[in-house]
């Protein structure tokens, strides 16, 4: 017995060995220039045993190919009849020259232009260029070429939209990287000169046609309708959109864009991007933009635009788009990642912020001034009652926020517990619900297709939140919905 209690003694402890990870090796850059994405993914080469831990993931997605992209060749229309113009006025910080003198600052510029409004430098014109110690403006015209032929008259329409979202909305796009600043601000208008391009408003379809195109998979005749009447819009204003708005023609042209043989998926984000400046809440494009990430690889943008639903659909009833995203990135393999809910208690008077609905497994952050503080009350009674409960998030922690973690289905109250905030109304009702969302096989599922010859629902009208019947019961569904 002795020897093998001895021998038991003797006997080594287990070492703990952590894992080891291989070096990243990335597959292709989705972007020859301008910055594209690409997956890099390694191997363990080292398995952690013994309680040994392991950071750090098997996949990740970086930028690549950062440098700018150069200008295309001018468009191929080699007798013109006429030009269709766009002048452009681009006004950013005096510091965004740098140390560039006028003249190589304005050939940047000009470059930069040329890139954004997809056509050759000898088509971009300086017109003029300002520096005062506030700012420096760019006064530049880019002309379009047409001839006879409706295919001349169509790209030129579709790069002249184009060019303008971007130079009014985001004039990033359109000036050196030296140059962006969020301050930035751009002007652009048409001139149509129709007696030689034959591009009159209105425009020959009107949105309801187009839609009928998207529903019909006729995504190029439908680009085309939206790209004339959005020019039209920027031409004569809001009238040239009949009774539809200008976020529900960029959401359809986002749409367009990205269901094409040859998906311009850049373009399909400037154009969701512009539905959502219009209207930030707008679910359709909220969700295709949320898919677009997926499909180009992006997870951290796709679980933001995935928050983003989470508020605008909440439980139980949820949404189709919603849900769609859920299953695209499921389908993709990304993690959903848990839905932190940003509340400024600060504004939560007057009932502002309640009931609030989330799922089990969800949490809310809490940011607030030190005069205030979260108090958790037993019931409805107390929470009308503003009755003293038990402070779990003190007076200290709202600077850095206080975060509260939903783990179980059911109703909770709480209330600021400071001075007479909560008979001021500064109280919430947090309604917990069972996580209703089941995530598809990773083969498919009801995750969307991006290919353009299968079947893949269309976007809904005015921002609705698409429908989930399948086949010809869809374009049905969707025929009726667009006509209203």
């Amino acid at each position: 017995f002795l020897i093998r209690h001895a021998a038991h003694q003797r006997r080594p402890r287990p070492i703990v060995v952590n894992c080891v990870w291989s070096a990243y090796t990335c597959g292709a850059c989705s972007l020859s220039c301008g910055t594209g994405t690409q997956t890099c993914t390694r191997t363990k080469t080292t398995q952690e045993i013994n309680g040994g831990s392991c950071s750090g993931t098997a996949s990740k997605t970086q930028d690549c190919n950062a440098q700018a992209c150069a200008p295309p060749s001018c468009p191929d229309v080699s007798s013109p009849t006429g030009y269709l113009k766009v002048t452009t006025k681009l006004t950013m910080k005096a510091t965004a020259t740098g140390s560039d003198t006028d003249a190589a600052f304005k050939a940047k510029v000009k470059t930069a232009i040329a890139v954004g409004g997809d056509t050759c430098e000898d088509d971009v014109t300086i017109d003029a260029f300002a520096k005062s110690s506030n700012s420096a403006v760019v006064d530049a015209t880019v002309r379009y070429p047409v001839d006879a032929t409706a295919a001349s008259r169509e790209a030129a329409i579709h790069r002249a939209v184009a060019l303008m979202t971007k130079a009014m909305y985001m004039p990033n796009w359109v000036l050196p990287e030296q140059a962006h600043d969020a301050s930035n601000t751009g002007a652009a208008t048409p001139d149509l000169a129709s007696n030689v391009t034959q591009v009159t408003c209105p425009a020959a379809k009107t949105y309801a046609e187009a839609a009928a195109s998207v529903t019909a998979k006729d995504y190029a005749g439908a680009r085309a309708a939206l790209n004339h009447i959005a020019l039209c819009n920027y031409q004569t204003g809001s009238s040239a959109l009949g009774t539809s708005s200008m976020a529900d023609v960029c959401n359809l042209l986002g749409f367009s864009n990205r269901k094409l043989s040859n998906p311009d998926v850049k373009l399909s984000e400037l154009y969701y991007k512009r539905s959502l400046q219009i209207d930030v809440n707008h679910v359709a494009a909220n969700g295709y933009l949320g898919e677009l990430y997926v499909q180009t690889n992006k997870p951290a943008l796709a679980r933001e635009v995935l928050d983003d639903l989470k508020a605008m659909c909440p439980p139980p009833a949820g949404c189709d788009s919603l849900t769609y995203l859920r299953d695209a990135m499921a389908a993709a393999k990304m993690e959903e990642g848990a839905h932190v809910r940003k509340l400024n208690w600060d504004q939560c008077f007057n009932l502002a912020c309640s009931p609030l609905n989330l799922e089990k497994g969800d949490k809310i952050e809490f940011k607030y001034s030190a005069s205030h503080d979260v108090v958790k009350v037993a019931d409805k009674s107390a929470f009308d009652a503003c009755a003293s409960g038990t402070t779990v998030g003190s007076a200290s922690q709202g600077a850095t926020g206080f975060v509260l973690d939903l783990n179980t289905v059911g109703t909770e109250y709480y209330v600021c517990g400071q001075s007479n905030h909560c008979s001021n109304g500064q109280k919430i009702e947090v309604k917990v619900h069972e996580r209703t969302y089941a995530a598809p096989p990773s083969s498919g599922g009801s995750a969307p297709c991006y290919s353009a010859s299968c079947d893949s629902p269309a976007p809904a009208k005015a921002g609705a939140a698409i429908a989930k019947p399948a086949g010809a019961a869809l374009l049905a569904t969707l025929a009726a919905a667009l006509a209203l």
